[in-house]
């Protein structure tokens, strides 16, 4: 048989459906069966039914469906019927009663399916002795708008998964969506929940190792590129243990940075009177004292981060950060990538550095400031895995 059927019945409500009692009854059914014959028999005139529906909400493979199909038939609620045309044989289709073979005389079908089978692909109907079967194409299917809106809203979520993972990705803006598109939808949901968070680690990666331009997003999905980052995601959410970081190391980076890209933690104090006046006039500027204020009072864990690493001392963290951990670089002191963060730390209104004294190296988010989208990204993936960042 083939994957599609057409199903018939007489008129009735549609906010009901009437099944005989014997279905429920009748021993020789397994509880699927009888659940398949509900499902067909509820269905509109002309219903198409896929064997991969019957799978999905029968919450079975294929091959288990297709059994349940054949229990029907084995227990005379369906009858299969080969049709002839000029000699030859025609489509052989499966019509399903809602009472068996024993109980039903020859003009009694209420409930109709076809399913036709592939190796006789004819598209003759079966014979008018039973109800007749109709050409479903293009004809309106009332009740079933609810399952097509369902699984047209499934397929608009699965769309904007795949924009706003792949949204940093080198070109993205003009490149050609339909390729990436047709290799996304071949996905299963829970491949594409897999890849999704991913997608900033091996960019991230990417830029850590010093690609320009990574891959083709279609080669990406194609090739399941994104399966060897699963560890770390698989260790981001195991329970979270404490590690020591040492000041300005990459771990302890990764703390501070997560920190800073989820906002800030406090509330700004009220400024004082001398403040306003001189906003008021003109001889303070407003939005750089609100900077300078927010890096001051936002985030007392970095702050109480600094004060320590002028010391020398690192903090404790949650060993879960070593996956941002990894997506690190390490910058010289001094140098035009130095200053570039701290010019960044200062637009954004973050607290800067202290004073790294003998430190020469300081790890930073691979890529600089231009490339923090992506670990930004990564950030926001591992903002719930729990577990201390950084002492208090």
């Amino acid at each position: 048989m083939s994957e599609e059927a057409t199903i018939r019945r007489g008129v009735r409500n549609a906010r009901y459906t009437t099944v005989p009692n014997h279905v429920f009854e009748d021993v020789r059914l397994s509880m699927e069966a009888r659940w398949l014959l509900g499902y067909l028999l509820s269905k509109p005139d002309n219903w198409t039914v896929i064997l991969g529906d019957i799978a999905r909400r029968g919450g079975c493979g294929r091959d288990k469906a297709r059994k349940i199909v054949n229990e029907l038939v084995k227990y005379g609620y369906a009858d299969k019927e080969q049709e002839r045309e000029d000699g030859r044989f025609g489509k052989l289709s499966l019509v399903i009663f809602d009472e068996p073979r024993e109980l039903r005389d020859s003009a009694a079908s209420e409930g109709v399916a076809s399913l036709p089978q592939t190796e006789n692909p004819s598209t003759v109907m079966p014979s008018t002795v039973n109800p007749t079967l109709v050409n479903t194409d293009g004809l309106a299917k009332p009740d079933s708008s609810f399952e097509r809106e369902r699984e047209r809203e499934d397929r608009r979520k699965s769309e904007a998964l795949f924009y706003k993972s792949f949204k940093g990705w080198d070109r993205f803006d003009v490149s050609p969506k339909p390729p990436m598109l047709a290799e996304w939808f071949k996905l299963s949901a829970a491949d594409q929940a897999e890849c999704a968070p991913c997608v900033p680690l091996f960019l991230a990666e990417c830029r850590k190792a010093g690609v320009k331009q990574a891959c083709a997003v279609a080669t990406f999905i194609k090739d399941r590129m994104w399966v060897p980052f699963l560890p770390r995601l698989a260790a981001a959410a195991a329970p979270a243990q404490e590690a020591t970081a040492a000041p300005f190391g990459k771990l302890w980076q990764a703390a501070r940075m997560k920190q800073l890209l989820t906002g800030p933690k406090t509330a700004m104090p009220p400024m004082t009177r001398f403040q306003q006046d001189a906003i008021a006039a003109g001889t303070m500027d407003g939005e750089a004292l609100q900077l300078e204020r927010q890096a001051k009072h936002g985030w007392p864990a970095v702050n109480a981060m600094h004060d320590r690493a002028r010391f020398g001392g690192g903090v404790t963290v949650a060993a879960t950060l070593q996956p941002l951990a990894e997506l690190m670089e390490q910058v010289r002191v001094g140098t035009d990538r130095w200053t570039e963060w701290e010019v960044e730390h200062h637009r954004r209104g973050w607290p800067w550095l202290p004073a790294p004294g003998n430190v020469e190296w300081v790890w930073m988010p691979a890529g600089g400031p231009a490339g923090l989208e992506a670990f930004e990204q990564a950030v926001r993936g591992n903002h719930d895995a729990g577990g201390r960042e950084a002492a208090e």
